[in-house]
């Protein structure tokens, strides 16, 4: 009974999500954006590579767009239903809150993996026609882990719609993710860099400079791509100058976008769970 009410609720979020003009928006942006970088990839000269090269590069633009659409596709998921009274109404109904939260998570990232994939298709189709081939293990891959990004950070606005009461702050805070976790994080590791070497990092870096890099979500996402399209043993070694440790293996990686993804989840569902709703 209660998995029924969840699915309801997600297939209520995923069908509005599909209908809004805001995941057609990922699907366009993503097809554009992704393609145009594939298209100046071939442009370059002198770089090796070619539809790998191309692939590499559609990512480190999804890196950058996918946080901030996934942000807006979800931050007002509970947020706005909470300011416009709605939210009242549905929980009047059998669906618990925890209910409501998992159910709208499940449908908006539904609707967000899908807006992913189709603008991954379009871009995959031009960098085959661009390349004449097209790698489909480094494609296939690249994609899924993009959506894996999307669907971390609809994790991170649903968790923010839960704890704030107003569209608003929802918005303040749905901005300050992206540019805190997308924008800025870089600074973080070359901060402690400097702290502990007395100096910026340089061509070869110490491992545990590549662990903080890849802890934020589109930090995990940029090692796990970079690996996926030049191995993990050679990406991390030729960064390092030498042998991986454990800890820069792509299951880190991955298990960093999973806690990026649940923990903003639990922190929502318990401050929602006893939130004043009047």
């Amino acid at each position: 009974m209660l998995a029924a009410i969840r699915l309801t609720i997600a297939r209520k979020e995923f069908a509005d999500a599909l209908r809004s003009r805001t995941i057609w928006a990922i699907v366009l942006v993503i097809a554009a954006m992704t393609s145009l970088s594939a298209g100046i990839s071939l442009l370059v000269p002198d770089v090796e590579g070619g539809a790998e090269m191309a692939i590499g590069s559609a990512s480190q633009f999804a890196g950058l767009l996918v946080p901030i659409m996934a942000l807006i596709a979800a931050y007002l998921a509970i947020a706005g239903e909470r300011e416009s009274g709605s939210l009242k109404v549905i929980l009047g109904l059998p669906p618990s809150r925890g209910e409501v939260l998992l159910g709208k998570f499940l449908g908006r990232s539904g609707a967000v993996a899908i807006g992913l994939a189709l603008g991954f298709v379009v871009s995959g189709v031009v960098t085959a026609t661009l390349y004449g081939e097209l790698p489909v293990v480094a494609f296939v891959g690249a994609t899924i882990l993009t959506i894996l990004l999307g669907v971390s950070f609809v994790g991170i606005a649903i968790g923010i719609s839960a704890v704030t009461a107003t569209r608003a702050r929802a918005m303040t805070l749905a901005i300050t993710a992206y540019l805190g976790l997308t924008l800025l994080w870089d600074l973080a590791p070359n901060a402690v860099h400097l702290l502990v070497t007395g100096e910026m990092p340089g061509g070869v870096v110490p491992a545990w400079f590549l662990l903080v890099q890849g802890l934020s979500p589109t930090g995990a996402y940029n090692a796990l791509v970079q690996q996926l399209l030049l191995g993990s043993g050679t990406a991390v070694e030729a960064r390092i100058g030498g042998p991986a440790p454990g800890y820069l293996d792509p299951a880190v990686f991955l298990g960093i976008l999973f806690v990026w993804t649940v923990v903003p989840l639990l922190v929502g569902y318990l401050d929602f769970r006893r939130a004043d709703l009047s």
